[in-house]
C-alpha cells in the first residue's frame, strides 16, 4: 500500500518551491506545451500540472474549451507530452520516494514538489507560453494532486487573475475550495 501524504487543504505555511526542480519542471512543460501548439490548434482552456498522492513527477493535462473544459482525466490531452515529462522521473528518483521518508520530511517534500509545479507554471507564463493579455484570460492555469483536493483552489487563485474564468472553475469544478 502507498501512503498518500498531502493534507485535505492547504498548510499555513507553505514551504518554498525548489528552484532547480522549478527550472526543470518549466523545461519539461514548455516542450510539451509547444510541441502540443505545433499539432493541434485549439483553442485550449486548461493547462494543469497534475501528480499523484504520492506527489511522483508531474504530467500535463490540457483541456480544450467547449462544454467539457474541466473534465481532465477525459480530454484529448489527458497526459500530453508525456515525452518530455517523463525526463523528470530521475530527478523526482533522486528526491527520494515520499513513502519511505519519515512522515514530517514526506509532508514537507510532498508541499515542495507541488509549490515547484506551481512555480514552474508560472515561470512559463511570464514567458507568454499560454497567451497573453485577453488570450490569456481564457486559459486557467492549475496544480493538482488526483485525486484531486481543496488544495486545488489556491493554486488556481494564484495562478490566475480574478475574473469570469476562475470565478466558474471555483463553482464548477474545484473540490470544495471557494
Amino acid at each position: 500500500m502507498t501512503q498518500q501524504v498531502g493534507a485535505q487543504h492547504e498548510p499555513v505555511d507553505r514551504p518554498d518551491a525548489d528552484p532547480d526542480l522549478v527550472v526543470r519542471i518549466a523545461s519539461a512543460t514548455r516542450h510539451a506545451v509547444e510541441d502540443l501548439h505545433a499539432g493541434h490548434p485549439g483553442p485550449f482552456c486548461v493547462y494543469a500540472l497534475l501528480t499523484t498522492g504520492e506527489a511522483l513527477r508531474p504530467y500535463l493535462a490540457v483541456t480544450l474549451d467547449g462544454p467539457e473544459r474541466w473534465d481532465l482525466p477525459d480530454s484529448p490531452f489527458a497526459v500530453t507530452g508525456d515525452e518530455h515529462l517523463a525526463t523528470l522521473d530521475t530527478v523526482y528518483g533522486r528526491r527520494g520516494d515520499l513513502a519511505d521518508l519519515p512522515p514530517a520530511v514526506a509532508e514537507t517534500e510532498y508541499q515542495v514538489r507541488l509549490a515547484s509545479m506551481e512555480g514552474a507554471l508560472r515561470v512559463l507564463d511570464g514567458e507568454g507560453l499560454f497567451g497573453t493579455g485577453a488570450a490569456r484570460d481564457r486559459v486557467l492555469l492549475l496544480v493538482s494532486p488526483m485525486p484531486p483536493d481543496a488544495s486545488d483552489a489556491g493554486f488556481a487563485r494564484r495562478l490566475n487573475a480574478s475574473g469570469a474564468l476562475l470565478d466558474t472553475w471555483l463553482a464548477e469544478a474545484s473540490e470544495g475550495g471557494d
